[in-house]
């Protein structure tokens, strides 16, 4: 047998077995998916509102950062415990004089430094910030109304989680790329909640996680991460045994690459990003002491 023959049918054989782990991982929570279908069905009822303060870092975002800023004023949460901190890092276009519209804003607070990356621009934002609960959103993502009351009851009923994930879904797509990546996106959302379950999510994307504001106090704040701060921040927190849950229920919209160029570009970051961060955290693959994150994410 040749040694191409060997690969194939070894890609094959661990294709089909983790497709099967997700789906008898799917077959154990169903019911735990059906109570909080149930859940979608009604009003969440929070038992409190704690003060949660969002961080969108814009770079040359003069387009869609005022939509941005919008979506999340307008969430279904209690004005005095939610407010927004706007970061221009350093952009060439017309963000910052989108960005002065909220100048004098009750809720939001507007700054500007130097081009640093984004994750220069978040940390910036943490430290002028005491809220309860602090999240991100990129400039061109827009939150459901429900979004936040959504994550924030997965934090109160379960104490342990330290961060939790929405569902992103592709907003508005038009071109051909655009409408491939939908079907792609809403097809993860199964995958991402199978590895919720299983306690092993290896990223929390930039639109909309939100953490535990002890997060950053633990283990320190974003770093550069080959320019992945988002899946380096979930490594860190699960090394360190900080849960990371995924709620399925609460949608941010975000605008895809709308051209082949832009999508290999993207996915190029991604894809190098990951393999970066593992040799980074090389030291846990296969180690038992981090659970299924080492054990079958990261393999």
């Amino acid at each position: 047998m040749s040694f191409g023959t060997i690969a194939s049918h070894s890609v094959v054989f661990l294709s089909v077995y983790v497709q099967l782990f997700l789906l008898v991982t799917f077959l154990e929570k169903r019911k735990q998916l059906n109570r909080e279908q149930k859940t979608h069905e009604r009003d969440i009822v929070l038992t409190s509102f704690p003060t949660v303060e969002v961080i969108v870092p814009a770079w040359n975002e003069g387009v869609t950062v005022h939509a941005t800023v919008e979506s999340l004023l307008d969430l279904d949460y209690p004005a005095e415990k939610l407010s927004v901190i706007i970061v221009d890092d350093g952009s060439t276009d017309n963000t910052w004089q989108e960005m002065l519209k909220y100048q004098g804003h009750p809720r939001v607070r507007i700054f500007q430094k130097e081009n640093g990356g984004k994750h220069t621009a978040v940390n910036f934002g943490i430290d002028q910030s005491n809220a309860q609960f602090i999240s991100c959103l990129d400039a061109d993502s827009f939150v459901a109304r429900d979004a936040l009351k959504r994550i924030m009851h997965t934090f109160q009923v379960r104490p342990e989680v330290m961060a939790v994930a929405p569902s992103i879904i592709i907003y508005k797509p038009k071109t051909f790329i655009q409408v491939m990546q939908k079907v792609e996106y809403n097809m993860s959302l199964y995958i991402k909640k199978m590895l919720s379950f299983l306690n092993a999510i290896h990223v929390t994307p930039g639109p909309f996680s939100v953490f535990r504001r002890e997060v950053f106090e633990k283990i320190g704040k974003f770093r550069k991460a080959h320019n992945t701060e988002d899946a380096e921040i979930a490594f860190r927190m699960q090394t360190n045994h900080m849960k990371i849950e995924h709620c399925h229920l609460a949608h941010v919209y975000t605008v895809a690459p709308d051209t082949v160029r832009k999508l290999f570009k993207q996915r190029l970051r991604w894809i190098y990003g990951f393999i970066q961060n593992v040799i980074d955290y090389r030291r846990v693959i296969f180690s038992k002491k981090y659970g299924n994150f080492s054990m079958f994410t990261i393999p």
